[in-house]
């Protein structure tokens, strides 16, 4: 079951807001927004290369990942699997 997810993206990156505008319409998770600028560190040792990502968690385990301004029936399909 996912728990979080946790989006990684940048305010210079235009996928990575309309990303955001998506997100919006996910209402059953928590979605946790972290900006690489500002996450170095983290960022790096979740070995994210492009932006926008998405990583979803069932506790503290990863255990799916999107890339890119994915749609909104993308995201909940991938909820929808781990359930």
């Amino acid at each position: 079951m996912i728990t979080h997810i946790e989006k990684y993206g940048a305010t210079w990156c235009g996928p990575c807001r309309v990303l955001d505008e998506t997100l919006k319409g996910i209402t059953e998770v928590d979605v946790i927004k972290y900006d690489v600028d500002e996450h170095e560190d983290l960022t790096a040792s979740k070995k994210i290369r492009n932006v926008p990502v998405l990583i979803f968690y069932d506790g503290d385990k990863e255990v799916d990942r999107l890339i890119g301004a994915v749609s909104l029936k993308t995201i909940n399909e991938t909820i929808d699997k781990w359930k």
